[in-house]
């Protein structure tokens, strides 16, 4: 069985999945649970759910791309459970148990695929007023990351992470797992985090601040023209910290996050435009870890593959 940090190390290119929350609501009408998200589709809906990840992991096996999949589990604390219907439940490990039972489905490839345990800040990702001090973090999501390590995934993911203390807490909770982790951040075209700290800088603050630091860094539900121009932007063009960030889960809206996030509308961009620009990401700032995230799906995912697979 590889490891995520062979495949990060040997392939040029590494797969990711598309949306999942949007696509249950806008194609299936499904109502999800405010506190949870999807995770408790697990229970009520599990068939639904792995047929929306087996759209994506058949994808990867077409085109013989290693691929990163997720549990549904970004919402999934120590307190959410608490106040959610779910609280009786083991969430967390059936998340990651779920999933594994999906990939040994998959003969050959299941070599290829790697599980993340996906962890979140505590408040609201598109806004860091909310978000927790370094200490507070650490303590809060050690919980959620000890009980993810402990089962039968490959590495750990913070997805769309917008606060940078809240982040050093939570890579050190990660870190003292001794499992590879991935931080995402939440940014602006402006090249910076929600909080107003550029790309470089966080990379740098959290590599000196947490042992062992993260495999790499990346972004998730952000347009891939909007990471482009902050990837550009002077606070962090040409620093050697850039070399650090490796991958996008594209958002197929250009709005910024704050409108994103009182958008009561999915914006569906082009998804031939959103492919070309992750392409240039590919040529010019070496990423290697591409996927979707609001307002993409799987034929996204099938486009996205075709053209990476002939690079």
């Amino acid at each position: 069985m590889s490891t995520i940090e062979d495949l990060f190390e040997n392939s040029k290119i590494i797969l990711t999945e598309g949306a999942y929350v949007e696509r249950l609501k806008s194609e299936f009408n499904l109502k999800l649970d405010e506190h949870l998200n999807h995770a408790g589709l697990i229970y009520t809906h599990p068939d639904l759910l792995e047929s929306l990840y087996r759209q994506y992991l058949d994808i990867g096996q077409k085109y013989s791309l290693p691929m990163m999949v997720m549990t549904p589990t970004r919402k999934v604390n120590a307190e959410s459970l608490k106040k959610s219907i779910y609280g009786h439940k083991n969430v967390l490990e059936d998340s990651c148990r779920f999933l594994d039972s999906i990939r040994g489905t998959y003969g050959e490839y299941a070599s290829k695929i790697m599980i993340g345990g996906l962890m979140g800040c505590k408040s609201d990702a598109y806004n860091s007023s909310d978000a927790l001090g370094k200490e507070e973090s650490y303590h809060f999501h050690k919980i959620q990351a000890d009980r993810l390590a402990k089962e039968n995934i490959d590495f750990l993911f913070a997805g769309i992470m917008p606060e940078i203390n809240e982040i050093i807490g939570m890579a050190r909770a990660m870190a003292e797992t001794n499992l590879p982790y991935i931080i995402s951040f939440m940014i602006r075209k402006d090249g910076c985090l929600i909080d107003g700290t550029s790309i470089c800088d966080a990379i740098k603050i959290i590599d000196q601040a947490v042992d062992p630091a993260p495999t790499c860094y990346m972004t998730n539900c952000v347009h891939p023209a909007n990471l482009r121009l902050a990837l550009s932007h002077p606070k962090n063009i040409n620093r050697p910290e850039l070399k650090r960030f490796k991958g996008i889960q594209a958002n197929s809206s250009a709005l910024s996050p704050e409108e994103l996030n009182n958008c009561t509308v999915l914006h569906c961009g082009d998804f031939e435009e959103m492919i070309d620009e992750m392409i240039d990401l590919y040529q010019h700032f070496d990423l290697k870890i591409f996927g979707g995230c609001c307002g993409t799906n799987d034929q996204f995912i099938e486009k996205l593959s075709a053209q990476l697979s002939r690079l």
